[in-house]
């Protein structure tokens, strides 16, 4: 069971070059700081996530990175790279005077928790990371098209069907030229593919898809732009410029990081972050822990997974 939830101590909007990012100061004040990097990217934070910590001890400060949650402008791709966000959180850290700090992220947030700590290692005090993303191509590539082959056939060979592709081609591709398109209702419908698709790939108690109901929706144009999802957009952007990284610059950099403890939660069944990615990045790092968490896959709500974090998280206090 998660902790109760209670109203956030301190909300802050901050001004940076083109983007306002939201903040929300959650827990106690005085508590050991910590900072929540959510996945996507582009997904934003959720108002359940505060339940993984513990609000008499932690502040807790969640950050909704740039063009994503309530930060604005949202989709904004102008200077939204992953150095400026490093470079957003440092700026967060000097701004609330914090010396030092904890992460915890999952996903794309435990990517962009490496790349912090990578570059300021001296003020992070320890990590908690979910279904580890390390950027590479190969892990874009087992993602979106070597796993679904392997494990949902079915369900790429109907995508590709759909968008006229091979029948063994990254579905991707074509979808985030679609994101571009001069056509709205385009735009929406690529947009919900991608969102269907990777919804179906990231949870094992997930057994249909509905491209059809997509294809097939009679609504309004305008109210359909209202609840575009957000996140295909900012992972499109994201994957076409390779996260704004060097080919293999999280793995051969991680040294840097041998000081720092990091516990690591891993489903067994992730089709999208598969346990390699955490068994490559931990060897020859003396202060990783692996946390299987076995019959789940992507989704933190999978079985399992929201109590493994919350026990690594209530961890962080004796560091």
């Amino acid at each position: 069971m998660l902790y109760p939830i209670k109203k956030p101590f301190a909300i802050h909007e901050i001004q940076r070059d083109e983007h306002t990012l939201y903040i929300e100061e959650y827990g106690k004040k005085t508590g050991l700081p910590v900072i929540f990097l959510h996945g996507g990217p582009g997904s934003g934070c959720s108002n359940w996530q505060k339940g993984l910590f513990d609000n008499k001890i932690y502040r807790v400060i969640f950050l909704d990175q740039r063009g994503s949650g309530k930060s604005f402008p949202k989709r904004l791709l102008k200077n939204n790279t992953l150095y400026h966000l490093i470079e957003d959180i440092e700026y967060i850290r000097k701004f609330l005077k914090i010396d030092s700090w904890f992460i915890v992220g999952g996903s794309w947030g435990s990517t962009l928790a490496i790349a912090y700590g990578e570059k300021y290692p001296n003020y992070v005090k320890g990590m908690v990371l979910r279904s580890l993303f390390l950027g590479t191509d190969d892990e874009v590539e087992w993602a979106f098209r070597v796993g679904p082959l392997t494990f949902k056939p079915n369900l790429i060979a109907e995508l590709n069907n759909i968008l006229k592709n091979k029948y063994d081609t990254s579905p991707i591709e074509k979808l985030g030229k679609m994101l571009t398109s001069k056509s709205l209702e385009e735009v929406c419908i690529a947009a919900e593919l991608w969102q269907e698709y990777e919804k179906s790939l990231s949870s094992i108690s997930i057994e249909t898809h509905n491209f059809s109901r997509i294809l097939e929706k009679k609504i309004n144009l305008n109210e359909r732009l209202k609840n575009i999802p957000n996140t295909p957009f900012l992972e499109n952007h994201y994957i076409k410029n390779r996260f704004f990284l060097q080919k293999r610059e999280l793995l051969d950099n991680k040294s840097i990081l041998k000081d720092i403890p990091i516990s690591i939660i891993q489903a067994d069944y992730d089709l999208l972050c598969p346990p390699i990615n955490s068994s490559l990045f931990s060897k020859g790092l003396p202060n990783i822990k692996i946390v299987q968490a076995h019959g789940a896959g992507h989704y933190i709500s999978d079985p399992g997974v929201k109590e493994l974090m919350k026990k690594e998280i209530d961890e962080l206090q004796y560091i």
